[in-house]
């Protein structure tokens, strides 16, 4: 067994060996997985008992028409473009994580941003979290970084197989989970993260590129991105290395039928037991409503994580911000409420 990392970044994580990899294959620390094509097969034959609300929910996530946020370089605020897709702002400094803005082959995008990609200017960081075309798209990367010259490019281990010859001469560093990543000391913190996942892109590249989610730290605050992951071991592992955790973005749709989607993602139920062994304040829920990828009604998701916070008391502190909302991050101690109209401000 092999252990990798990149040599020239920080292990936050103390004795942490790196990730091991096996014939240049990244391996589990926990219950091996493999998306096995007869469970897709089984998906594909098994009439889904949801069929029928499946295709009566005409639910989709609200856009905000304006877009202000474009031009704004003093506030810290983060704005969900839909799925995975985050503009984080901290500090003066232009993240985007996972940009993907268009549909993608054989799945039609269900909701987009009121404005065309190349009006995202001003990015100076684009983080990919893994490699799966809902989080790591060739066209977007492409326009992103025709207006965003500078920008440059936080990613797993062994993504250069994936997107090397899309990126031109763009800087891209690459790390292994523990890792952060070198950035100037005036820019805030990114630190790569372990989560249940895997990658793949074509038929015979399974988990050559490692997955994970990033934690933003600026004024001594965190603020979790946590890509694709199901529920397991490194969420309390997490938070015994983040304690002040603002924020969590995490993924609560594409989870059904539940004997293909457990291994890979989180439902609502478990996004939210996520948010609660991670120890964040807020929970900003992400990977639902933009892209049909499960069996569930597009719809549920939002409901259900709505149920799920109201059963643990914590309503209060789920933000549920529209496509192109802007979120501040003023670290306001009063509670939001979006049902009223409230501005999104914590």
């Amino acid at each position: 067994m092999d252990y990798q990392y990149n040599p020239d970044l920080p292990i936050i994580k103390a004795g942490w060996p790196g990730n091991p990899v096996k014939d240049g294959v990244f391996q589990y620390l926990q219950d091996d997985f493999f998306p096995d094509w007869r469970v897709v097969f089984r998906m594909l034959t098994t009439p889904n008992p949801q069929r029928a609300e499946k295709l009566a929910d005409k639910w989709r996530p609200a856009v905000v028409p304006h877009s202000d946020w474009l031009h704004d370089r003093e506030r810290d605020f983060l704005v969900w473009l839909g799925h995975a897709t985050f503009v984080i702002q901290l500090g003066g400094v232009r993240f985007i994580t996972d940009p993907v803005l268009h549909s993608m082959p054989f799945v039609p995008r269900l909701v987009f941003p009121p404005f065309a990609t190349e009006k995202i200017t001003g990015i100076d960081y684009i983080l990919l979290s893994h490699d799966h075309r809902d989080h790591c798209d060739e066209k977007t990367l492409r326009q992103l970084l025709k207006v965003n010259p500078a920008a440059r490019i936080l990613a797993p281990l062994g993504m250069e197989k994936t997107i090397g010859k899309w990126i031109g001469t763009t800087p891209l560093e690459l790390a292994g989970w523990y890792q952060q990543y070198n950035l100037p000391a005036a820019v805030p913190q990114v630190t790569f993260l372990p989560t249940r996942h895997w990658s793949r892109r074509g038929l015979f590249d399974f988990n050559e590129v490692l997955w994970g989610a990033f934690m933003f730290t600026h004024q001594d605050r965190h603020y979790y991105f946590g890509g694709d992951s199901a529920l397991q071991w490194h969420y309390a592992d997490t938070a015994t290395l983040f304690p002040r955790i603002e924020l969590a973005m995490l993924g609560i749709g594409a989870y059904a039928p539940d004997y293909m989607m457990q291994g890979a993602h989180t439902n609502p139920e478990e996004a939210v037991e996520a948010w609660h062994r991670l120890g964040a304040r807020r929970m900003l829920p992400m990977h639902y409503g933009t892209f049909d990828l499960g069996n569930e009604p597009i719809g549920e998701p939002f409901r259900r994580v709505q149920a799920a916070a109201e059963a643990r008391q914590r309503r209060q502190d789920l933000l549920l911000p529209a496509v192109n909302e802007v979120v501040e991050l003023s670290f306001d101690p009063q509670p939001v409420n979006q049902e009223k109209g409230e501005k999104n401000n914590f």
